[in-house]
C-alpha cells in the first residue's frame, strides 16, 4: 500500500484499538492533519518515520512487515514520552527511581504529578518549581472539568492491576505502596497510556 492508505491504516488501528488521534497520522478527510488537537506526539515523527521506512525499502508502497513495525514504532514512541514525564514527576518531588517509594502518600504524589504534565502540559514548566507545582496540583480539578473523572479511572486501574498481580505481590514489602518500584510504575503508566484514549471516548 501506498503512504497515504499506510497512514489510514494506521489512524484506524490506533483509533479502534488505541482511542489515539496522533499529529502526522490523523486524516480529516481532505488532506493528513498536521495540527490535531487530540495528540499523544509533540512532533511529525510518524510521518517522518514513514519517510524513512520508505526509503529504507527503496519503494513508495509498504508491505503489511513493514506496517506492523511502524505500528510497533509509533508505540513505542507514545510509552518512551509517557515514560519521559512519569521521570519528570520523579524529579519533580526529589525521588529517586532507583529506590523504593516509601508509602502510598509518596505513590499517589507521582501519579498526580504525572497526570498533570500529562493532561496539563503547560504545567511541566514548573517540574522544577515546587511551590508552584504544588499550586497546579491543588487547583487540577479547577483547571480540568474532568480530572476528577479521570483520576477515579486511574484508581480502578490501579485496582485492576493490583488484582491481577496479587499472586506477585510480595506480602513482606517494606512498602505500603503497590507501585512503589519504578517498573512497577512504568507498567502502571503503559496501561493508562494504552486505555486512556478508549476511556476518554
Amino acid at each position: 500500500i501506498d503512504q497515504s492508505m499506510a497512514r489510514y491504516a494506521l489512524n484506524r488501528y490506533f483509533s479502534a484499538h488505541r482511542g489515539w488521534h496522533i499529529t502526522g497520522i490523523s486524516y480529516d478527510g481532505k488532506r493528513w492533519n498536521e495540527s490535531s488537537s487530540t495528540t499523544l506526539l509533540k512532533s511529525e515523527m510518524p510521518a517522518f518515520i514513514v519517510e524513512v521506512l520508505e526509503e529504507h525499502v527503496a519503494h513508495k508502497h509498504l508491505g503489511l512487515g513493514e506496517l506492523v513495525v511502524l505500528a510497533a514504532t509509533v508505540e513505542d514512541l507514545v510509552h518512551s514520552e509517557a515514560f519521559e514525564l512519569l521521570s519528570m514527576a520523579y524529579e519533580a518531588h526529589n525521588l529517586s527511581m532507583h529506590e523504593l517509594l516509601e508509602n502510598e502518600a509518596q505513590e499517589d504524589l507521582v501519579i498526580r504529578t504525572f497526570m498533570l504534565f500529562y493532561n496539563m502540559p503547560w504545567t511541566q514548566k514548573d517540574w522544577n518549581n515546587s511551590s508552584a507545582l504544588h499550586k497546579q496540583l491543588k487547583s487540577a480539578h479547577k483547571n480540568n472539568p474532568d480530572w476528577d473523572a479521570t483520576m477515579l479511572w486511574v484508581e480502578d486501574l490501579k485496582g485492576a492491576i493490583k488484582y491481577q498481580s496479587r499472586a506477585e505481590h510480595n506480602p513482606f514489602s517494606k512498602t505500603s505502596a503497590h507501585f512503589g518500584t519504578y517498573p512497577l510504575m512504568l507498567h502502571l503508566v503503559e496501561q493508562f497510556i494504552d486505555g486512556y484514549g478508549m476511556f476518554q471516548d
